[in-house]
């Protein structure tokens, strides 16, 4: 049998975030892969009524149906691509699609001291890192479509 010596145990926090960057109307973005829950083909739509800011459509996804958060709308974008992806978040109140450019997003490890604040209120934003002159938000999932951020 293994034992303790006695110490208490400690979780080491990560020095880094592993993100998937994708780019909506040819503007690039990042989500941490932990609120990633798929890619696939983008379905068609079914517009919906209701009050959720840029959430008017639901999209089927096998046996699941899911708000659609147009992103694109918020960015004021036009999509990118004949062969569109659906990017499946996970969101705090249940998952929801984002239609994403044809481009396959890349996944991508980031040290923590590369994470700036994301000086823009475009889309919520849990910080930004620079690629290059571009500055990439880390879009906070759990803040999409709960009106002002």
């Amino acid at each position: 049998m293994l034992r303790t010596a006695g110490h208490a145990q400690h979780r080491e926090m990560p020095r880094s975030w592993h993100l998937l960057v994708f780019s909506v109307g040819g503007r690039r973005l990042a989500v941490r892969t932990l609120e990633v829950g798929g890619i696939s083909q983008w379905r068609e739509s079914i517009p919906v009524s209701g009050g959720t800011p840029f959430v008017s459509a639901v999209v089927r996804l096998n046996q699941t149906v899911l708000p659609v958060f147009d992103l694109a709308g918020v960015l004021q974008r036009t999509m990118q691509g004949n062969s569109l992806l659906c990017l499946r978040v996970k969101h705090s109140l249940g998952d929801m699609a984002i239609c994403i450019d044809e481009e396959i997003p890349i996944l991508q490890t980031l040290d923590l001291s590369m994470i700036q604040p994301y000086r823009d209120n475009d889309v919520p934003a849990e910080g930004s890192y620079a690629h290059g002159q571009e500055e990439v938000p880390i879009l906070a999932v759990s803040r999409l479509g709960m009106g002002s951020w």
